[in-house]
């Protein structure tokens, strides 16, 4: 198996109330040598090419200071569902997720909507008969405290 490629992240704070975090993954994953396996089959669940995107607006002054409100997406290509099958491949996908969060002294309180339009997606599979779907729409709800 070989597996070779590159990633880039980008985290940048574009305003003073404004940042943007962000990443893509090109990876070109193949066997090189198998008894059983094509040489040159893509690598099981490996896909070619991944991202994701948040922007993050926080407001620094006034009576809505430590009030955020981000969104974003993350997507994963499409990428080969069965070692033994080269034409069962898991579709690609795209997710949006959001978050709001209003910071006061040392707490945080935060909600998190991931994959907000419920989409159906199938993260991982074995073979053509075990495949994962992913997560439906999560909500959460947190609070933290700094000391």
């Amino acid at each position: 198996m070989r597996s070779q490629g590159f990633d880039v992240s980008l985290v940048g704070q574009v305003t003073p109330e404004f940042r943007v975090i962000g990443g893509y993954a090109f990876i070109d994953a193949a066997v090189t040598r198998d008894e059983v396996l094509r040489v040159g089959s893509p690598l099981l669940n490996i896909p070619r090419h991944s991202g994701s995107l948040l922007g993050i607006y926080e407001v620094q002054a006034g009576d809505w200071k430590g009030f955020g409100i981000g969104g974003g997406f993350r997507a994963v290509g499409s990428r080969l569902g069965d070692s033994g099958v080269e034409s069962f491949r898991l579709p690609g996908y795209v997710l949006t997720d959001a978050l709001a969060y209003y910071r006061y002294e040392n707490l945080r309180f935060g909600l998190n909507v991931d994959n907000i339009f419920d989409e159906t997606y199938y993260e991982r599979s074995y073979n053509t008969f075990w495949v994962g779907v992913g997560e439906p729409r999560r909500v959460t709800v947190s609070m933290t405290a700094r000391f």
